[in-house]
């Protein structure tokens, strides 16, 4: 029975890993020394999820690659930032969820976190009416927040159903 057991959690594992972040990259303003870089390098690999991560000291920009089927969060990658005393931009993404809401007011769920946020399209509109409920890919970026708060509101490029 417990071998039946774990042969189920292995076999549905890869389908409850399809919402996660995937790529986020950050422009951190502040840093302007490699110590500096360094602690922001080390603060995002202290992450658990995060793959790899690349700082570029002259652009301030921090490129974030994760694992599949992490847990990580936002407010992780901001709180990274903040308690090294920087600030960020708006941070440009690619990150899988659910697409629940209405065609009107679309959301996306990403589970294994409490992210949820408010699609508005960059340029023109899509139609997502029939993505509605289904697991998605969105490239976009999440607007910049206030110092310890995470914008709700994911502003889409593009969206594409996982299959």
């Amino acid at each position: 029975m417990k071998k039946m057991i774990a042969t189920a959690f292995f076999v549905l594992l890869p389908l409850a890993a399809h919402a996660e972040y995937e790529q986020v990259n950050l422009t951190v303003f502040g840093m302007d020394c490699a110590p500096c870089a360094h602690a922001i390098h080390v603060s995002m690999k202290g992450i658990e999820g995060v793959n790899t991560v690349e700082v570029e000291l002259n652009t301030g920009l921090v490129t974030i690659k994760l694992a599949p089927g992490n847990r990580a969060s936002m407010k992780q990658f901001n709180q990274a930032v903040e308690k090294n005393g920087f600030t960020h931009k708006d941070a440009e993404v690619i990150v899988r969820g659910r697409l629940a809401g209405t065609a009107n007011a679309p959301v996306l769920e990403v589970s294994g976190t409490s992210d949820r946020y408010a699609l508005s399209p960059m340029v023109g509109s899509l139609d997502i009416v029939s993505l509605l409920g289904k697991t998605v890919t969105i490239s976009g970026v999440i607007p910049q927040a206030p110092k310890g708060k995470v914008s709700d509101t994911l502003r889409y490029k593009t969206i594409t159903e996982v299959r």
